[in-house]
């Protein structure tokens, strides 16, 4: 597009980079309106992690150039060949600055549209730092103007989001689909679309088709894996729903580590890659040991696992590990015999009960004609009939049982026994035991059928499940623990309990609530926007921040309906815009510019 020049500039004496467009695309009118375009879109952003511009030729001059902040140093794609980050999360701080740069970009209306490792550049001085470059096919979303590249691809096929290549509308979430393409190659040094040609790229984008970073590096945490699988879904609305939920998400895989200040970390890798490579895995494995230890006395297994398993693809002759599982699989044992013993003590207990409770039932009067005889095992004395029949029927006891309650007496009256008081239902009683067949203190498992479904299932935090509607969580006994069931389009639901009381729900039924939709609507700033009948805005607050929308009842499911916008531009008509809503899914629409009825 351009040819970049090391400049200075006179008045304020600093040296500068100059971008002068190409004699062949100056002639273009298209080129220069996107030259021009880059220069407002990127002077409407300050930010450190974004290069800075300083001036701009202006419309009407002869050649078209911008002038900004000269960067030395080198493009990250270099960087990571000739110096080279060693673990998957030192590469993730570089990923998080990114991150940091397109939270401030997309506030401001701002996607880049060709992230790219050779648009990042790594400074080496004056203080070193990560700074995203070359917003020159970015589309302004605030803008009135419509500049499309009609007929052609623009960026590059690696890191281009699927609906780009499509030739569908890209916002913020596409820029989300090119920064997991990067965060995958800085974790596996590999590029997750990778074939012998770009249509093959394409293909491969189009399709989801890449390898689990997990197997392209077992350095990979399932934590990491799972964000970068969001990331790199197909449909815009599986993905994270803002670069700032990218970023918190990296926070918490990289404090995992110990990096839980990361801009100092960073500071500190790009000022000395090798000392910071070299200090990495002790920091690292540190970390995960204090968490790992956590985790098993919170009785929360399978998430300490997780974090040995993490600790031996860092240091695979860490001797504290084999520790660690030798004692989870002693406690493993120890468990089973205790939930053995505590069986038979159980069934012990309950058969001694019952028979203490028949010794020590009340014995009724003797009818007339009935000796009664002591037992000579100490038993009470049993009234044995004397010549008399044996009563038959349904109201007729088993020899040696008790008659049942309301049975007649077969002789004469019977001084009926005290009944002791009915207990209240304990299973109704908050903290009642477990159901009967449930060993308390025992692990349970809990089916939970999800609706639509549970793009990620956690449990204390470790994937179980993805893409599923029916997740069965198995929960240690002795603690409690949290479940998470995720859907982009879908608040959240969490919930903390114990084994006993997952013993008792057995199986549960959770309909995730559905976020809001979110309206822009390009045009006039003025144009008012209804939505059933309401005003809920104006087209120029939908360029400063996406309207939410709230799915109407009635639809075609509680998360996507089909609704009539009415947009009302000043002194004009309303028009009325039939819109599929998704539950927190973005939508953009234009003012028509043919009339139509409201």
């Amino acid at each position: 597009m351009a040819i970049v020049y090391r400049g200075r500039d006179t008045a304020l004496d600093r040296e500068v980079a100059v971008k002068l467009l190409h004699p062949h695309l100056a002639t273009s009118s298209e080129s220069r309106a996107r030259f021009s375009r880059e220069a407002r879109a990127v002077a409407r952003l300050a930010h450190p992690c974004i290069v800075e511009i300083f001036d701009y030729a202006g419309d009407g001059a002869p050649e078209a150039y911008l002038v900004t902040e000269f960067v030395r140093g080198r493009n990250l794609k270099d960087f990571a060949q000739q110096v080279g980050f060693g673990y998957p999360e030192l590469g993730l701080l570089v990923g998080r600055a990114l991150c940091e740069a397109l939270v401030h970009a997309h506030s401001a209306g701002v996607i880049h549209r060709d992230l790219k490792p050779e648009n990042v550049l790594v400074q080496a001085e004056p203080r070193p730092a990560v700074k995203l470059a070359d917003f020159g096919i970015a589309r302004i979303l605030a803008s009135d103007e419509r500049m499309t590249m009609t007929g052609a691809l623009v960026g590059s096929p690696h890191h281009m989001a699927p609906e780009i290549v499509e030739g569908r509308e890209a916002d913020a979430r596409s820029d989300l689909f090119s920064l997991g393409t990067i965060l995958y190659w800085l974790s596996t040094r590999r590029l997750p679309f990778a074939a012998g040609n770009p249509t093959a790229i394409l293909r491969r984008a189009i399709e989801g088709d890449y390898e689990d970073p997990r197997s392209a590096d077992p350095r990979v945490s399932s934590r990491l894996a799972g964000l970068l699988r969001r990331c790199l879904s197909v449909d815009p609305a599986e993905r994270p729903a803002s670069a700032a939920e990218v970023r918190d998400a990296l926070d918490v895989i990289l404090a995992e580590v110990g990096l839980d200040r990361p801009e100092e970390a960073l500071h500190a890798f790009l000022g000395d890659p090798a000392a910071a490579r070299a200090a990495f895995p002790a920091r690292a494995v540190a970390a995960l040991l204090g968490r790992a230890d956590a985790a098993l006395r919170e009785g929360a297994t399978a998430r300490a696992i997780g974090l040995c398993d993490q600790i031996l693809a860092i240091d695979p002759e860490n001797a504290e590990v084999p520790v660690r599982l030798r004692a989870l699989s002693r406690r493993r044992r120890l468990r089973r015999l205790a939930l053995a013993a505590g069986g038979l003590a159980v069934a012990a207990a309950v058969l001694a009960g019952g028979l203490a409770a028949w010794r020590s039932r009340p014995v009724p009067a003797p009818p007339h004609g009935t000796a009664v005889r002591p037992s000579p095992t100490g038993e009470p004395a049993r009234a044995e009939p004397q010549d008399r029949p044996v009563p038959t029927g349904p109201l007729a006891s088993a020899p040696g049982e008790p008659p049942e309650a309301g049975a007649p007496p077969a002789h004469g009256p019977v001084t009926p026994a005290r009944r002791p008081p009915r207990a209240p239902d304990a299973a109704a009683a908050p903290g009642a035991p477990a159901p009967p067949g449930t060993a308390p203190g025992a692990a349970a498992t809990l089916l939970v059928h999800v609706r639509p479904y549970a793009q990620r299932a956690l449990l204390d935090g470790t994937e179980v499940a993805s893409g599923a509607q029916a997740v069965r969580f198995t929960l240690a006994a002795g603690a409690t623990h949290t479940i998470r069931l995720e859907h982009p389009c879908c608040s959240p639901y969490v919930r903390s309990l114990t084994a006993d009381e997952a013993a008792g729900l057995g199986e549960l039924r959770v309909p995730l609530d559905p976020r809001p939709a979110r309206l822009r609507v390009e045009g006039d700033p003025a144009t008012r926007i209804w939505v059933a009948g309401a005003l809920v805005g104006t087209a120029g607050a939908s360029q400063r921040a996406p309207l939410e929308v709230a799915i109407p009842p009635g639809g075609d499911s509680a998360y996507e309906a089909q609704v009539r916008i009415t947009l009302e531009p000043p002194g004009q008509p309303p028009r009325g815009v039939p819109v599929k809503l998704r539950a927190g899914a973005e939508h953009t629409i234009a003012v028509p510019t043919a009339e139509a009825e409201p």
